[in-house]
């Protein structure tokens, strides 16, 4: 019987962890640089250790997203490079996911805009995160 308990509960262990790592969050990239000036096209390039989400160029006011699923470890990390300009020469790279104990099915949403990139979590307060920075082609 005390078998049967032991096994029972590492079962239930095992269904929490499982059930846990499917629940997916979103990373959400806007671009909302200002559609008055010539470069309103933005670069992006997201990638973690093992998935390579491709390049991407994102027009004036469009949305580009994925989803994020979160090990058992909370070790996922997704680091993301964004471009604008001529030649695409301005932009700037940062971590655009790492667990922070966000609960999971949460939006992290990045906004680019002429100024910098700004953040936010669960349409929550947004902020000022980066500044632009001249990078090399």
């Amino acid at each position: 019987m005390k078998y049967l308990l032991v096994i029972l509960f590492i079962y239930g262990l095992c269904i929490i962890v499982v059930n846990g790592s499917r629940t997916t969050n979103k990373i959400n990239i806007w671009n909302d640089l200002d559609p008055n000036h010539k470069h309103t096209t933005l670069f992006v390039h997201c990638k973690s250790k093992t998935i390579d989400k491709g390049r991407q160029e994102l027009p004036w006011g469009k949305l580009y997203q994925f989803p994020v699923k979160e090990t058992w470890l909370r070790n996922t990390l997704f680091w993301c490079t964004l471009r604008h300009g001529p030649g695409y020469t301005i932009g700037q790279q940062f971590d655009a996911y790492k667990y922070t104990g966000v609960p999971q099915g949460s939006d992290y949403d990045w906004i680019a805009r002429e100024d910098g990139i700004y953040f936010r979590v669960n349409r929550g307060t947004i902020r000022k995160v980066h500044n632009w920075k001249p990078m090399p082609p």
